[in-house]
């Protein structure tokens, strides 16, 4: 391993920045964006598939034009800077529940299986790291939709499972219960719970809390607080803790710009990550040293990406 200890100076984090969920969109900011991820010390960007919601696709062809686009914009971003772009493509759960009251339901359905199957592909040729966002909606539905949105996703699972694929989730937050429905259908769907990922997940991340799933957390205000006073200390520093990263997910949407959180983020919390890790435990911090903030934090932007999405090239 590198030697990492000097990285954390006591102030800042002068090593890896890993926004682990993010969309960009030609319509929003898109190259300028990234541009500021990049100018705040941002260094890599796992970049999900953000669906056109205004125009919902109708055949695998618009699902296929959808996927090249997010494609192009990592291309044109690693072109234009120097940031390390992974993307991750797949249908969302709430598109097909939309396209339930325009394919109808079994259509609907069919087209997402087929737009996942597509996913795979990228991935099997390595233009894409995962399939995602998969899950089921995030509001509330009908007991059949809820229950039809479980079966699909299983499904899904035991796809991707053939193929060894990391998943994101896109689900509810029903706080651990969440975590375990999600650990027990990658059960039944043979599906390593090691790279099921869930996305926006809330800031406790300890193993009890997230059944042992990765996570990657929505930095908003308090989440820095939650992470430092839920990480499994031990496991983390026996290198078995489950993975934890960091996101924004940011939306680059024009209509909403001040939805979720802004890409220079990730590195102002993982800065806050780290001076609240090294204050004394009797002053309201954790109390850690420095070669251990330094470790965590090449965790969280380094080792952990690299076992789920495998190292840039």
């Amino acid at each position: 391993m590198e030697d990492i200890i000097h990285l954390w100076d006591g102030e800042k984090w002068n090593g890896p920045i890993t926004d682990g969920h993010i969309h960009l969109d030609r319509k929003g900011r898109c190259l300028d964006a990234a541009i500021d991820f990049e100018s705040s010390g941002g260094t890599r960007l796992i970049l999900v598939h953000k669906p056109n919601f205004s125009k919902l696709p109708e055949d695998i062809d618009d699902v296929s034009t959808a996927y090249s686009e997010t494609l192009s914009i990592a291309n044109e971003v690693i072109a234009s800077t120097n940031i390390q772009v992974q993307v991750i493509l797949g249908p969302h759960p709430v598109v097909w529940s939309h396209q339930i009251e325009l394919l109808g339901e079994k259509r609907a359905t069919e087209l997402h299986i087929q737009s996942v199957d597509l996913a795979l592909r990228f991935f099997e040729t390595g233009d894409c790291v995962g399939i995602g966002e998969i899950g089921r909606p995030h509001f509330p539905v009908s007991p059949e939709v809820w229950k039809s949105a479980n079966s699909m996703l299983q499904d899904i699972l035991k796809r991707c499972s053939k193929k060894n694929a990391p998943v994101q989730f896109h689900v509810e937050d029903k706080g651990s219960l969440t975590f375990q429905e999600l650990s027990q259908i990658c059960s039944k769907a043979n599906y390593p719970k090691s790279i099921a990922l869930r996305h926006f997940a809330p800031a406790d991340v300890s193993p009890s809390f997230t059944s042992k799933l990765p996570v990657t957390v929505s930095m908003g205000r308090g989440s820095v607080q939650k992470i430092a006073s839920t990480i499994d200390v031990n496991l983390l520093f026996k290198g078995t803790h489950p993975p934890v990263l960091m996101e924004t997910d940011y939306l680059d949407d024009p209509k909403r710009p001040g939805a979720v959180l802004g890409p220079r983020t990730i590195a102002k919390r993982t800065n806050e990550l780290g001076k609240l890790l090294q204050i004394p435990k009797d002053e309201g911090g954790q109390g850690w040293k420095q070669e251990e903030i330094s470790e965590f934090l090449w965790k969280i932007h380094r080792v952990w990406p690299d076992m789920l999405y495998g190292e840039c090239g």
